[in-house]
């Protein structure tokens, strides 16, 4: 299997293939689409194949660089799908999507159908920030002017695709629009599901720890049954952070052991911040350099807890 990436980050790239050979070594080639500039930092060894983002785009780099995040992905994607380096059959995936357990090719596809993975509904998307996040409200509303469904596919984590509905995709879209601001993992399963469901299993909620990054940093719309892939970010191993002491880089004899501790790291931290309890030895978003907000939640737990025992002690004649 071929898997499709887009980086300009070496040793974030290096690190993540080799988690990738480790745990899915039915993947076994790999497009890299990369500035050429950097194409000589990139040593992934046999099986890979580097392409300049310039040559793709048919532009300078600087008109590449003047795109936006979401925009940039999309039109890179598109030109390296089109040019006839990619598969027919591929994996989609960003360089810092990791696997953490042993991956078996019937997770993404079996007898001639795919499975794709969700992490929410479209249209209840809670950011408004990003350009990710007004790629999600697009999406949203181009599916729904279509008539289709809109769960969110752009999940953290690799995906399979196919080339020709890849392409039937894009071309739905471009009935409706001309930019490029489109979350392009949504709009392919949603499309081809529609319009394909016999090339298709039902879709399964998302897998991928650390989406989003620290855990009820927004309301999960669905919950993950287990963890598969880990949304890498390099910041979570750095001294005071979530993962300190941990190795980001595959050690192959301890690989399963470094990942259930990251599991049970960012999972026990989640659930206590769904408490409001923020450990003060831990860096993150919630009170991240301010005593000040170290001190408000701080106030805010004994409330919570009297909240939470009012609420699980009522009966149900409560509710009358």
């Amino acid at each position: 299997m071929q898997i499709v990436y887009l980086s300009n980050r070496p040793l974030v790239l290096r690190e993540t293939w080799q988690h990738v050979r480790h745990f899915m070594p039915w993947v076994d080639r790999a497009i890299v689409v990369a500035p050429r500039a950097a194409h000589h930092q990139f040593d992934l060894g046999d099986g890979v194949e580097l392409v300049a983002d310039e040559d793709l785009a048919s532009a300078d780099g600087p008109s590449l660089a003047s795109l936006d995040h979401v925009r940039r992905n999309v039109t890179l994607r598109r030109a390296v799908i089109a040019g006839g380096l990619v598969d027919d059959v591929f994996l989609l995936s960003d360089d810092d999507y990791r696997p953490i357990r042993p991956i078996d090719e019937v997770f993404f596809t079996s007898g001639g159908r795919d499975t794709g993975y969700y992490s929410y509904e479209l249209a209840q998307w809670p950011g408004f920030e990003t350009d990710f996040d007004q790629a999600q409200h697009v999406t949203h509303d181009a599916l729904a002017y279509l008539g289709l469904p809109h769960l969110a596919y752009g999940a953290h984590m690799p995906q399979i695709m196919r080339r020709d509905l890849w392409e039937e995709a894009f071309e739905l879209f471009g009935t409706v629009s001309d930019d490029t601001m489109v979350d392009e993992w949504s709009l392919y399963f949603n499309v081809s599901q529609r319009a394909h469901p016999e090339r298709f299993d039902e879709p399964r909620p998302f897998e991928t720890m650390c989406w989003p990054q620290f855990g009820a940093e927004w309301p999960w719309w669905v919950r993950p049954a287990r963890w598969s892939f880990e949304n890498f970010y390099p910041d979570m191993y750095e001294p005071g952070h979530l993962f300190d002491g941990l190795p980001s880089r595959l050690d192959a004899d301890r690989a399963t052991k470094v990942n259930f501790d990251k599991i049970t790291r960012w999972t026990n931290f989640a659930r206590a911040a769904e408490r409001l309890d923020f450990p003060s030895d831990v860096e993150n978003p919630w009170i991240k350099g301010s005593p000040l907000r170290r001190a408000y939640f701080a106030a805010l737990r004994p409330a919570r807890k009297t909240f939470r025992y009012i609420a699980e002690s009522r009966t149900p004649h409560d509710d009358h």
